[in-house]
């Protein structure tokens, strides 16, 4: 299968035998995660259906359409912001706006502190086990199927539908929704979908990385929001910090695809340590996945190719559409730091030295006139 639409030459060790490319739509969904909190909030069947890839596509698409369309009426409403004045719409608005920058960036930090650990513990393991050759491991056996990742992740494909919402906000404060926003928030849509979908490992540094930024981002949108002071060293690298968190995402995830394992020589070195994790342990009662790395080297030994870092065609697939995402995502959002930063910075300087070039004819004209014994009242006034 991986010969049709990937790079490697041989099946993956967990590639049904046989399968093809289009055997990949109806490849089982991801284990509904058991756990009592997440299926109060979310049934077996919604689990279902919202990860048919009808939703993911039809919705990005419809929604980069209709945000384009919607840039004409801001146009011809002049661009006024609904957000002003006395009107019931406009109070609404500036009670709603905060509170959805709020709930973003708590639920982002909270993202964050529950996947982050886990995968830090992952990191630590391998290193105390068999230095580099272990953090290989880690790197490749991020168990995406976990609880402790896998609710996480699937709540944050969610959340991407949720983001949408931005840009509702920008229409509504008169402001057109720019090429980058729009593409960035469907392909956010489709790449978490994929990546979810088919269980690929590298899924982690997108929600890890993201929901960081965004935490920062959006903690950002809601002071502006309610006129509090946020610091301006954060405040001008934000910009830079998304293109930081795209840059070396990118980077990082295609290292699933040339990174080669020793799975035995890790697990030697992890049972010879008596490596485990340092979370706590999970309920003997519980099916969620081991939180232990030597559990996966020792699983990995066993397959038809050990040494491989993804296991399956589903996540190479979902780690490509990421990658053909992520590149031009990282050139509008250089082509936008570039706009907002460094040409502003150059026509700041520019008429800078213009109102200096001013001020300087003038006082020299006010200089002569003076020594001549007729200066004009309006020289000394701009003196």
């Amino acid at each position: 299968m991986s010969t049709i639409v990937g790079f490697k030459t041989t099946p993956y060790p967990l590639d049904a035998l046989g399968a093809s490319a289009s055997d990949l739509l109806s490849a089982p969904l991801p284990p509904y995660p058991s756990y009592p909190s997440f299926s109060r909030l979310i049934s077996r069947d919604f689990y279902t259906s919202s990860l048919d890839p009808v939703w993911p596509l039809g919705f990005s698409l419809a929604y980069y359409l209709v945000s384009h369309a919607a840039n004409r009426l801001v146009v011809r409403n002049g661009g006024r912001d609904l957000s002003k004045g006395p009107s019931p719409l406009a109070a609404a608005l500036r009670l709603l706006i905060p509170i959805h920058n709020a709930v973003l960036a708590a639920y982002s930090a909270w993202t964050f502190a529950m996947m982050a650990p886990l995968v830090v513990d992952f990191f630590v393991q391998g290193w105390r086990g068999a230095r580099f050759e272990g953090v290989k491991l880690a790197l490749c056996s991020m168990p995406t199927n976990h609880p402790d990742l896998g609710r996480y992740a699937y709540l944050f494909y969610l959340s991407k539908y949720y983001e949408v919402v931005d840009s509702l906000i920008l229409l509504l404060k008169g402001k057109k929704i720019s090429n980058l926003q729009s593409y960035h928030h469907a392909g956010a849509i489709i790449c978490m979908w994929i990546a979810y979908r088919y269980q690929s490992q590298p899924v982690w540094v997108f929600c890890v990385f993201n929901s960081f930024v965004h935490t920062l981002m959006y903690t950002y949108y809601f002071c502006s929001a309610m006129h509090w002071p946020f610091p301006k060293t954060l405040k001008r690298n934000l910009t830079t910090l998304q293109i930081a968190q795209i840059a070396s995402g990118t980077l990082l995830t295609n290292l699933y695809l040339v990174t080669v394992l020793d799975p035995s020589l890790v697990a030697r070195g992890l049972l010879d340590r008596g490596v485990r994790s340092s979370l706590p342990a999970v309920a003997a009662s519980s099916r969620a996945p081991s939180r232990n790395l030597v559990d996966y080297a020792l699983a990995r030994t066993d397959t038809s190719d050990p040494s491989s870092c993804l296991q399956t065609t589903g996540a190479e697939i979902a780690l490509n559409v990421n990658t053909a995402y992520m590149f031009p995502l990282l050139a509008l959002f250089f082509r936008f730091f570039m706009r907002s930063y460094l040409d502003r910075s150059a026509k700041g300087k520019r008429a800078a030295s213009a109102k200096q070039a001013a001020n300087g004819a003038a006082t020299s004209a006010a200089a002569a006139t003076t020594s001549n014994g007729h200066a004009s009242a309006d020289l000394r006034k701009r003196q």
